[in-house]
């Protein structure tokens, strides 16, 4: 464990970045990294001795596991924001960290390698049939999986309110084509342009299930708590539905 609250970030590489991603980086470093060592703190993912972050991104979470557990490793299919998480670690010397480039589909060998793997806000753009085939795979016998993903309620949201658009990201366009993705039964080629695919609660725990995974709780964002994590009340940064749909929900599943 190592490292401060704080990840100092340097004006040179906001500047390489595009419009939205610089403004997506600042906005998940722009509180620290309290937030999300509380939230690995609700799920028990504390003092673990390794944790794969899947679809690091930009390292937010990462380097809040490397604080809060003895080794952090992420993957991310996004050579740029992947570059972008490795300079972090040098700049804010966090030791205790290492970084892939593999999409979920296609990671490493990973056989057995880790305690808990970690994967928010990311699934819904890939094959996750395969991606938890390879959770499981990669998982060492009674490792702990989460995951945090979107129903049809966050697309319906994006789409009725549009929120954060920039010039490189259409958030209604976004939630059209993924309503059309998911009619279509698309399976591949989901990025932010071409749109993501729904995931109900229901089905999740199906393809979970199917991967050989126990799924030991399941609910709203922010509202599941396990071993040392227990809160008194939600900690969730989105309403439990949309319009009457499920909006932003996560996963606690085991590898018996």
């Amino acid at each position: 464990m190592s490292g401060t609250d704080n990840i100092e970030i340097p004006d040179r590489l906001l500047q390489r970045l595009s419009a939205n991603d610089a403004g997506f980086l600042q906005r998940v470093y722009s509180d620290g990294l309290d937030k999300y060592k509380k939230h690995l703190a609700r799920i028990g993912f504390i003092g673990v001795e390794s944790i794969l972050d899947a679809g690091c991104g930009f390292g937010q979470w990462t380097f809040a596991i490397a604080q809060t557990s003895k080794r952090a490793i992420g993957v991310d299919v996004d050579s740029e924001r992947l570059s972008v998480s490795i300079q972090l670690a040098s700049i804010n010397d966090v030791k205790n960290v290492e970084f892939h480039r593999a999409s979920l589909e296609d990671m490493p060998n990973f056989e057995e390698t880790f305690d808990a793997v970690f994967c928010y806000s990311v699934v819904y753009l890939t094959d996750y049939h395969k991606v938890f085939r390879n959770f499981f795979r990669s998982l060492k016998k009674g490792g702990t999986l989460y995951i945090c993903t979107n129903g049809p309620g966050w697309y319906l949201y994006n789409i009725i309110e549009g929120p954060n658009p920039s010039m490189d990201f259409r958030p209604r366009w976004y939630g059209i084509q993924t309503f059309w993705n998911t009619l279509i039964r698309k399976r591949s080629g989901f990025s932010r342009s071409t749109g993501a695919r729904i995931m109900t609660p229901s089905g999740t725990k199906r393809a979970l299930n199917k991967s050989g995974f126990e799924v030991v709780a399941l609910g709203a964002e922010g509202t599941l708590a396990i071993g040392d994590g227990q809160i008194s009340q939600p900690a969730s940064n989105y309403n439990a539905t949309y319009m009457g749909l499920v909006n932003v929900f996560e996963v606690i599943a085991r590898k018996p």
